[in-house]
Protein backbone atom coordinates (compact mmCIF):
# COMPACT_ATOMS: atom_id res chain seq x y z
CA UNK A 1 0.00 0.00 0.00
CA UNK A 2 2.98 2.32 -0.37
CA UNK A 3 1.77 3.24 -3.36
CA UNK A 4 -1.67 4.57 -2.42
CA UNK A 5 -2.26 7.05 0.34
CA UNK A 6 -5.29 9.19 1.02
CA UNK A 7 -4.60 11.94 -1.37
CA UNK A 8 -4.77 8.99 -4.44
CA UNK A 9 -8.07 8.39 -3.48
CA UNK A 10 -11.38 10.37 -5.22
CA UNK A 11 -14.94 9.41 -4.07
CA UNK A 12 -17.76 10.58 -6.04
CA UNK A 13 -16.15 11.02 -9.37
CA UNK A 14 -18.39 11.98 -12.01
CA UNK A 15 -17.42 9.69 -15.35
CA UNK A 16 -19.98 9.32 -18.26
CA UNK A 17 -17.90 6.61 -19.99
CA UNK A 18 -15.02 4.45 -20.39
CA UNK A 19 -12.36 7.64 -21.88
CA UNK A 20 -13.40 9.78 -19.20
CA UNK A 21 -12.82 7.36 -16.54
CA UNK A 22 -9.11 7.19 -18.05
CA UNK A 23 -8.73 10.10 -18.34
CA UNK A 24 -9.23 11.05 -15.00
CA UNK A 25 -6.90 8.62 -13.61
CA UNK A 26 -4.51 10.10 -15.90
CA UNK A 27 -4.90 13.07 -14.52
CA UNK A 28 -5.14 12.05 -10.77
CA UNK A 29 -1.49 10.04 -11.79
CA UNK A 30 0.00 13.38 -13.24
CA UNK A 31 -1.01 15.92 -10.89
CA UNK A 32 -0.29 18.99 -12.72
CA UNK A 33 2.18 17.83 -15.22
CA UNK A 34 0.19 17.76 -18.69
CA UNK A 35 3.13 16.43 -20.43
CA UNK A 36 2.82 13.42 -17.91
CA UNK A 37 -0.68 13.21 -18.24
CA UNK A 38 -0.70 12.78 -22.05
CA UNK A 39 1.73 9.98 -21.69
CA UNK A 40 -0.09 7.97 -19.01
CA UNK A 41 -3.46 8.40 -20.90
CA UNK A 42 -1.82 7.28 -24.32
CA UNK A 43 -0.37 4.51 -22.14
CA UNK A 44 -4.01 3.91 -20.43
CA UNK A 45 -5.43 4.16 -23.60
CA UNK A 46 -3.22 1.56 -25.27
CA UNK A 47 -2.76 -1.38 -22.57
CA UNK A 48 -7.11 -0.69 -23.00
CA UNK A 49 -7.05 -1.78 -26.51
CA UNK A 50 -5.62 -4.98 -26.07
CA UNK A 51 -8.51 -5.80 -24.01
CA UNK A 52 -10.64 -4.17 -21.58
CA UNK A 53 -9.29 -4.06 -17.90
CA UNK A 54 -12.36 -4.28 -16.33
CA UNK A 55 -11.75 -7.33 -13.92
CA UNK A 56 -15.66 -7.81 -12.78
CA UNK A 57 -17.52 -6.91 -9.49
CA UNK A 58 -17.93 -3.47 -10.42
CA UNK A 59 -13.95 -2.94 -10.76
CA UNK A 60 -11.85 -1.92 -13.24
CA UNK A 61 -7.61 -2.16 -13.24
CA UNK A 62 -6.67 0.11 -16.02
CA UNK A 63 -2.87 0.14 -15.89
CA UNK A 64 0.18 0.77 -18.17
CA UNK A 65 3.61 1.17 -17.90
CA UNK A 66 5.53 4.28 -19.30
CA UNK A 67 8.89 6.28 -19.79
CA UNK A 68 6.82 9.31 -18.08
CA UNK A 69 8.09 8.50 -14.93
CA UNK A 70 10.66 7.22 -12.57
CA UNK A 71 8.04 5.66 -9.18
CA UNK A 72 4.98 4.08 -9.71
CA UNK A 73 1.24 5.49 -9.39
CA UNK A 74 -1.92 4.54 -8.12
CA UNK A 75 -5.00 6.17 -7.91
CA UNK A 76 -7.89 5.08 -6.60
CA UNK A 77 -11.63 6.54 -8.02
CA UNK A 78 -14.94 5.60 -6.74
CA UNK A 79 -16.98 7.00 -9.29
CA UNK A 80 -20.30 8.52 -8.92
CA UNK A 81 -22.41 6.59 -11.05
CA UNK A 82 -21.34 3.26 -12.38
CA UNK A 83 -19.97 2.92 -16.26
CA UNK A 84 -19.97 0.89 -19.09
CA UNK A 85 -16.19 -0.26 -18.79
CA UNK A 86 -16.84 -3.81 -21.17
CA UNK A 87 -16.16 -5.62 -17.77
CA UNK A 88 -15.80 -10.02 -18.16
CA UNK A 89 -18.77 -10.50 -15.90
CA UNK A 90 -20.70 -7.57 -17.84
CA UNK A 91 -21.32 -5.57 -15.02
CA UNK A 92 -20.79 -2.05 -14.88
CA UNK A 93 -17.78 -0.22 -13.29
CA UNK A 94 -18.17 2.15 -10.52
CA UNK A 95 -14.57 1.44 -8.70
CA UNK A 96 -11.78 2.15 -10.52
CA UNK A 97 -7.92 1.34 -9.91
CA UNK A 98 -5.37 3.05 -12.17
CA UNK A 99 -1.67 1.69 -11.97
CA UNK A 100 1.44 3.11 -13.94
CA UNK A 101 4.54 2.16 -13.30
CA UNK A 102 8.20 3.24 -14.83
CA UNK A 103 9.05 1.29 -18.29
CA UNK A 104 12.41 0.24 -17.34
CA UNK A 105 11.15 -1.31 -13.84
CA UNK A 106 9.77 -4.42 -14.29
CA UNK A 107 10.26 -4.87 -10.08
CA UNK A 108 7.00 -5.62 -8.11
CA UNK A 109 4.62 -4.75 -11.39
CA UNK A 110 3.10 -7.83 -11.60
CA UNK A 111 3.37 -8.71 -8.16
CA UNK A 112 1.65 -5.24 -7.28
CA UNK A 113 -0.56 -6.03 -10.00
CA UNK A 114 -1.52 -9.74 -8.78
CA UNK A 115 -1.94 -8.30 -4.83
CA UNK A 116 -4.38 -5.38 -6.29
CA UNK A 117 -6.68 -8.19 -8.29
CA UNK A 118 -6.55 -10.61 -4.58
CA UNK A 119 -7.26 -7.44 -2.53
CA UNK A 120 -10.65 -6.62 -5.25
CA UNK A 121 -12.04 -9.71 -4.81
CA UNK A 122 -12.59 -9.17 -1.36
CA UNK A 123 -16.33 -8.24 -1.17
CA UNK A 124 -15.83 -6.70 2.07
CA UNK A 125 -13.38 -4.26 0.92
CA UNK A 126 -15.55 -3.65 -1.89
CA UNK A 127 -18.89 -2.93 -0.13
CA UNK A 128 -16.07 -1.23 2.19
CA UNK A 129 -14.85 0.92 -0.79
CA UNK A 130 -18.05 1.69 -1.65
CA UNK A 131 -19.53 3.26 1.74
CA UNK A 132 -16.32 4.87 2.32
CA UNK A 133 -17.51 8.29 3.59
CA UNK A 134 -13.64 10.01 3.01
CA UNK A 135 -10.68 9.18 1.30
CA UNK A 136 -9.15 8.58 4.47
CA UNK A 137 -11.62 5.99 6.03
CA UNK A 138 -11.01 4.38 2.00
CA UNK A 139 -7.30 4.16 2.93
CA UNK A 140 -7.50 2.37 6.14
CA UNK A 141 -9.54 -0.27 4.69
CA UNK A 142 -7.38 -0.76 2.24
CA UNK A 143 -4.42 -1.29 4.28
CA UNK A 144 -6.29 -3.66 6.60
CA UNK A 145 -7.33 -5.82 3.81
CA UNK A 146 -3.65 -5.35 2.09
CA UNK A 147 -2.44 -6.75 5.50
CA UNK A 148 -4.81 -9.72 5.70
CA UNK A 149 -4.56 -10.51 1.91
CA UNK A 150 -0.24 -10.65 2.20
CA UNK A 151 -0.59 -12.82 5.50
CA UNK A 152 -1.54 -16.22 4.04
CA UNK A 153 -3.16 -17.29 7.89
CA UNK A 154 -5.64 -14.19 7.99
CA UNK A 155 -6.59 -14.33 4.17
CA UNK A 156 -9.20 -16.98 4.72
CA UNK A 157 -10.45 -14.43 7.21
CA UNK A 158 -11.40 -11.26 4.79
Amino acid sequence: MKFLRAEDITLGLPAANKQAAIEAASIRLCVGDDSCRKAILQALIAREQLGSTGIGRGVALPHARSNALTTPRVALMRLEQAIEFDAADGDPVDLVLAVIWPAEAMDDFLSTLAQFCKMLRQPRLLQGLREAATPEEASKLLCLVAEETASPDKSARA
